[in-house]
């Protein structure tokens, strides 16, 4: 149990990205161009169901394997990769429905792409593996150890991410401190239903009001971008909300007996201002927890430098 009593749920839970999160979710959902990697960077495998899954390998040494997050793909990695290529043999996938992992087979959900995990693993030949993953990746790391334990893990890290997204009056270390399953599934309902607006609305209300006329109906950018997204089946994405949604790794974490580092952003819109820290030390004794100070959701993109030291020495000290 924490000393600290929880706060109180925002009467008004902020947005889940800024301007810059959601234009970099679109290009990686496809949403604008990518750009091609260059030659010689991509290997790939073949998941159990079909899904060819495109893996960027670079350096050479104990394997590293780095998990992205929602509206993420592998280039989110690159500034820490390039870092930690330097000892060691960095994979970094684009998980079902993101980067250059299209079309999609089928539905998404945590125990899918931890499948993934394994299978990327067994196809690489990969004995022992040290696991990085952000936010969803993180989710992911967390099924994968629910399902498959630490025979293969050389140690753990998870940034800024909680083991259960929703709350209710005995878990307030949700998204936002009050975000419940009922508020979320009503996000997603929306989402279902025109996924346009909800996306387009987004950026708009962050972009000022420039931006905004130019995403309205009547505007061209605006008529380009619904037309696109009209053309994308979004269910799968959909359902892995969903199996976000009712994801509950708090059990599981309290018996993990590998490595872990526990990275968060001290400004994350997700968590700020939760005990977040205290529980992860209360639950994992032998955890190491860095916070960010000046970070957000996503410390590794903001202080790629620091977070690569920081969890190097955390492997040449556990690993």
């Amino acid at each position: 149990m924490l000393d600290r009593a929880p706060p109180e749920p925002p009467p008004h839970p902020p947005r889940l990205t800024g301007l810059r999160g959601a234009l970099n979710a679109l290009r990686n959902f496809g949403l604008v161009g990518l750009g091609t990697p260059g030659a010689g960077e991509y290997d790939s495998f073949t998941a159990s169901d079909g899904q060819v899954v495109p893996v960027y390998v670079l350096g050479k040494g104990p394997p590293l394997v780095l998990v992205h997050g929602v509206g993420c793909s592998h280039r989110d990695w690159m500034p820490v990769a390039r870092r930690l290529a330097r000892r060691h043999c960095v994979l970094a996938w684009d998980a079902r429905g993101h980067g250059s992992c299209r079309p999609v087979r089928g539905s998404i959900t945590l125990a899918r792409l931890a499948c993934d995990l394994a299978e990327m693993l067994d196809h690489f030949g990969l004995q022992r593996s040290a696991l990085v993953g952000h936010s969803m990746g993180a989710l992911t790391l967390m099924q994968y150890l629910h399902l498959y334990g630490t025979q293969r893990v050389a140690a753990v890290a998870l940034v800024d991410q909680s083991p259960r997204i929703v709350t209710d009056d005995s878990w307030r270390l949700g998204l936002f401190g009050g975000c419940s399953a009922t508020m979320l599934s009503g996000l997603i309902a929306g989402a279902r239903q025109d996924l346009a607006e909800t996306l387009l609305n987004e950026v708009g209300t962050f972009g000022g009001a420039w931006l905004k006329r130019q995403l309205g109906v009547e505007a061209s950018l605006g008529r380009m971008l619904r037309r696109r997204l009209g053309r994308i089946d979004v269910r799968p994405l959909l359902d892995l909300a969903e199996s976000m949604a009712h994801a509950d790794f708090r059990a599981s974490l309290s018996r993990l007996d590998a490595p872990l580092l526990v990275v968060l952003g001290a400004r994350s819109p997700h968590y700020a201002g939760l005990p977040l820290d205290a529980w992860y030390r209360d639950t994992v004794k032998h955890a190491q927890i860095s916070v960010y100070p000046r970070a957000g959701h996503s410390p590794h993109v903001s202080e790629p430098l620091r977070f690569a030291r920081e969890l190097e020495r955390f492997l040449d000290d556990h690993a």
